[in-house]
């Protein structure tokens, strides 16, 4: 004898089926639209990075060995890397300094508008100006013979002696051209999302601006801005092309090394240079990490 499901058996039995098949059909559909970022991803990141690593851990005899990584770390290339994060922390930390007011302004001022629409316009184009383009400039302008180098000489007699764009403090400065509005750029979600009544409530309960910013702002920012230092810090850390037209093989960058490993006539390393290239990932993705880590933190206050 047949059995007969219970109508409400039945009912659950149709609703299992028809949950299901969106769930298969979005995930289809999903990775067929996410085949053209992945294949992308795979052959400009994955597939280069692995073969990154393979050459890094690779001995003379082809076997797995850490002697490329350990030489990558000797004392000559771990001088490239204090120096090299000694630039990034400075221009990171410069340009948190410079560029949160910044976009403080850019959130709050409401007059005139078209500045404030150039201004923002400026910082999302010079965020991502760097290269040989950006050298170049500063080189005609504050280079041995620049147009503001010129002047200053003419109107202050010796004042630029001791400056020379080609050493770290030069590096340093032109890293601020784009260090700054990528700062301010980052921060303008984070401040869009300080509300109105947390200064009206903090106003009822008698608390004066500064101590909104202090007990309220701040607080609630400061995970986001440490965040964005580290994304400045590791965007210096990785910066090569802007370096190496301004200094060539006078600073000790690990990119600068790293290039002349790659493509020099005499220094010619490949090995060392994926060593280095692994060591910088490491660098990095623990940058990332934590800002990733922090961010997080500040976009639970932010949402609520």
């Amino acid at each position: 004898m047949t059995s007969i499901a219970h109508p409400a058996e039945q009912e659950k039995a149709h609703g299992k089926r028809r949950r299901r098949l969106p769930w298969k059909s979005v995930t289809t559909g999903s990775w067929a639209g996410a085949l053209p970022f992945l294949l992308f991803m795979a052959f400009f990141l994955i597939f280069p990075l692995i073969a990154n690593l393979i050459t890094a851990f690779q001995g003379p005899t082809g076997g797995f060995s850490l002697q490329t990584m350990a030489q990558a770390m000797d004392e000559t290339h771990r001088s490239a890397f204090i120096t090299t994060a000694n630039l990034s922390v400075i221009t990171a930390f410069i340009g948190a300094v410079l560029g949160v007011p910044l976009a403080w302004a850019l959130q709050t001022a409401r007059k005139p508008k078209w500045l404030t629409s150039l201004v923002n316009s400026f910082s999302a184009l010079a965020s991502q100006s760097g290269g040989v383009n950006l050298a170049y400039a500063f080189v005609a302008l504050l280079g041995t013979y620049g147009i503001m180098t010129t002047a200053v000489n003419k109107i202050f007699p010796g004042l630029l002696d001791n400056f020379s764009l080609t050493g770290f403090s030069g590096v340093a400065l032109v890293y601020l051209y784009f260090q700054i509005p990528l700062m301010a750029i980052l921060k303008l979600p984070a401040l869009g999302g300080i509300k109105k009544q947390w200064a009206e409530a903090a106003q009822s309960l008698g608390a004066t601006k500064s101590q909104y910013l202090r007990d309220v702002v701040i607080p609630v920012l400061w995970p986001s801005i440490l965040g964005s230092f580290l994304l400045l810090f590791a965007n210096a850390f990785a910066a090569y092309a802007t370096a190496y037209a301004l200094a060539g093989g006078s600073l000790n960058l690990v990119p600068i090394l790293i290039g002349f490993y790659i493509s020099g006539n005499v220094l010619l390393n490949p090995g060392l240079a994926a060593g280095l290239v692994t060591w910088m990932m490491i660098i990095i993705l623990a940058a990332m990490g934590l800002r990733f880590y922090l961010t997080r933190k500040s976009d639970q206050w932010l949402s609520n």
